[in-house]
């Protein structure tokens, strides 16, 4: 499995029009051959934001975040989204890869410097591994992004069967283990966040 880094565009409130989000996708990935591998949309459940991320095999796609965010100003004005250059750290295949993702989990959080390699070390040793083994998990993974201050946003995604994951006592477990509550006091500026994906454009195969 390829470990893409992405553009992406965080919308909040959610556009009106989304079907000018199909049409930034299809103008993107047109005018960028073999840039992106993927485009997806994700709604949140309660509406508050929607998730536009550009998958690139390669490390120079996000060098059109840009282009991207002035498509985006064109076709979709008035709203203005936050742009994010995600470099990836850990893509994990979930014990449900293969199954339709019908849903998308973000979990984002600023790191402080000095408590970075603690939480790098929760996540890739336990937390994303222990999600990723919960059946309804199909694909779970972790980006960065540099803040403007110099320290990092992470983000946790994870592609998912249902909503209702959540529920699953397996689910919960790993969540409550001892290293997670030693970590998560540290999370900072935290947004969570249940989507519905609403779209989604692989090059050569079109929308699916």
């Amino acid at each position: 499995m390829s470990r893409p880094a992405a553009v992406l565009l965080r919308y909040s409130p959610v556009p009106a029009e989304l079907a000018a989000i199909e049409r930034l996708a299809a103008e993107v990935v047109a005018a960028h051959p073999g840039c992106f591998e993927r485009v997806d949309a994700n709604r949140a459940l309660d509406g508050s934001h929607l998730y536009l991320y550009f998958w690139s095999p390669r490390p120079g796609g996000v060098e059109l975040a840009g282009d991207i965010a002035g498509r985006a100003g064109r076709l979709l004005p008035g709203q203005a989204p936050d742009v994010l250059i995600l470099s990836p750290v850990q893509d994990l295949p979930g014990v449900s890869q293969g199954q339709p993702a019908t849903h998308h989990y973000v979990v984002e959080t600023d790191v402080r410097p000095e408590v970075a390699e603690d939480l790098s070390n929760w996540y890739g040793q336990e937390h994303l591994p222990g999600l990723a083994a919960v059946t309804g998990n199909v694909r779970a993974r972790r980006l960065v992004a540099d803040n403007t201050d110099g320290s990092q946003r992470s983000l946790a995604c994870y592609d998912l069967t249902t909503p209702a994951i959540q529920q699953d006592p397996a689910w919960l477990a790993v969540r409550a283990t001892d290293w997670s509550s030693r970590v998560r006091p540290h999370f900072q500026n935290t947004r969570r966040v249940m989507c519905e994906r609403i779209y989604a454009l692989e090059p050569g195969q079109g929308a699916i």
